[in-house]
């Protein structure tokens, strides 16, 4: 299994100046011992181009890319992904793509049910909520459980959770990413399931302050810039 995982949230809602921010963008490197993958790829190639130099990224070293579901402020970056990659970036995506090719140097590869796509890298398989076709990935942390990271959630945090963690994979350690505005009934689920809560992107205000009090030691703080190593300590 995978022993150790660096998340840097590339861009998020939450801004970090000197780091461009896109207020809709949502965008993460994750980091194991094993791969390097890019999860979503924020809506603007100026951010996205900006942060990654900034933050001493380097695309070229990226294994394989991820897009939660097709919102441009999910996509839109990934058109400077392509330009800057010297080969061929596989990006497992849920439906057939209709965007990502057009750009070159990505290799758009849909995915519908759950499996895994790296070692100990697995995708929720397509799930629909709001009109939207989405999927998340889990990933199996040795001695601690699961990471899910979650693009906007519009099938339900909740529903998510239960099948990332209990349903497919075990324990949950780590949720992050954006909770789409969800209610507290559904905040209390994922607190139920994972031992830390991380809202971020569309989550909203009252999510991370609903976190941030009621499930105070579960709580982690996210924005732009953010890198969070696990395990936690």
């Amino acid at each position: 299994m995978v022993r150790w995982i660096k998340l840097t949230v590339i861009n998020d809602n939450k801004p970090n100046p000197p780091l461009l921010n896109d207020w809709g963008g949502w965008s993460i490197l994750i980091e194991t011992d094993k791969w390097t993958l890019l999860y979503d790829a924020d809506t603007e190639s100026r951010v996205i181009e900006n942060n990654v130099r900034a933050l001493g990224i380097d695309l070229n070293r990226v294994d394989a890319a991820f897009l939660s579901h097709y919102h441009a402020d999910h996509y839109g970056g990934f058109k400077y992904v392509g330009e800057v990659r010297r080969g061929g970036l596989t990006v497992y995506v849920p439906e057939v793509d209709n965007v990502l090719r057009r750009w070159g140097g990505l290799n758009p590869v849909t995915v519908r049910d759950s499996r895994e796509i790296l070692e100990d890298a697995f995708t929720t398989g397509v799930m629909s909520g709001m009109g939207v076709y989405e999927h998340s990935l889990i990933i199996r942390l040795s001695g601690y459980g699961s990471i899910i990271v979650v693009g906007c959630s519009h099938p339900g945090i909740d529903n998510i959770v239960r099948r990332g963690g209990r349903e497919l994979l075990g324990d949950v350690y780590l949720v992050i990413g954006g909770f789409h505005g969800p209610s507290r009934q559904q905040l209390d689920v994922v607190a139920k399931y994972s031992r830390y809560v991380c809202p971020a992107h569309c989550s909203g205000d009252e999510t991370r302050h609903y976190v941030s009090v009621a499930y105070r030691d579960k709580y982690c703080d996210v924005k732009t810039g953010t890198v969070i190593n696990l395990p936690m300590s």
